[in-house]
């Protein structure tokens, strides 16, 4: 239950900056978008701590040899971790800009959306 609130939190975040609040900066350039963002910094390392832990702890329910959808899963939320890694580098060590911030959501939400139909595919398959 913990990982699948944590999984609508931080893909429900994603969608919420994408979509709803680019679209609210386009139509109003003086909208601001920092306190959103305040929050998501502060909030959203320890829910994409709690997302990976709990994943971690259900991973022998689905460890098996020949489940490939489950490894494609696992590189998928890697390569997130990595990039929220790289994300939080730069914003708390080097207190820089994130050279990459423009593509680094959409790019999560979509491995994430990924990963969803993967998890449903897995049920499916290997149960």
């Amino acid at each position: 239950m913990i990982h699948l609130s944590c999984a609508i939190f931080f893909i429900g975040y994603l969608f919420v900056d994408i979509f709803i609040l680019n679209t609210i900066k386009r139509k109003n350039p003086n909208f601001d978008k920092n306190l959103f963002s305040s929050v998501g910094v502060k909030i959203m390392p320890f829910i994409v701590l709690l997302l990976f832990l709990s994943g971690g702890a259900m991973i022998s329910f689905h460890l098996n040899p020949l489940n490939l959808i489950f490894l494609i899963k696992l590189i998928l939320a890697f390569s997130i971790l990595s990039l929220v890694v790289f994300s939080l580098f730069f914003h708390f060590v080097l207190k820089r800009k994130n050279p990459l911030t423009r593509f680094i959501h959409p790019f999560v939400f979509m491995l994430c959306i990924f990963i969803v139909v993967l998890a449903k595919l897995m049920n499916y398959y290997f149960l």
